[in-house]
């Protein structure tokens, strides 16, 4: 008897289903705004590297000091301590000039609680230069 009346009372039920899909709301939103924070990283580092690639385009002289220095400052936002490689190189390849710029960057996960591995950010981009 008092069992069924426990299985017909209906109180506190809408408190039990918010427990149960409130993890599952919470995880979605900080997945999406991972993602997001992600692809936000990842524009800001292809910008910067065609801006320093477009850079030792206009300045055939500049050396690779000046064009580094060009990438970093195009990262205003960025942490300048989680960039693990920044490389640019000059080169020919059937007999026409090139540059290549290759980035790697540690991005840290923002989900509290969970230790997550950072995040490998790798970019690169290559264009033909004057000669």
């Amino acid at each position: 008897m008092m069992f069924r009346k426990l299985l017909a009372d209906r109180r506190g039920s809408g408190s039990v289903d918010f427990a149960f899909a409130i993890p599952v709301v919470v995880t979605l939103m900080l997945g999406t705004i991972q993602l997001g924070v992600y692809l936000q990283a990842s524009g800001t580092l292809r910008h910067a590297l065609g801006e320093g690639i477009r850079y030792a385009k206009v300045d055939p002289d500049a050396t690779q000091t000046e064009v580094l220095n060009e990438v970093k400052d195009e990262m205003p936002a960025m942490d300048p301590q989680k960039i693990t490689s920044l490389t640019f190189e000059r080169g020919t390849t059937n007999g026409a000039d090139y540059g290549k710029i290759a980035i790697s960057y540690r991005l840290e996960p923002m989900i509290p609680l969970v230790p997550l591995p950072a995040i490998t950010i790798n970019e690169e981009k290559t264009a033909y230069l004057p000669s």
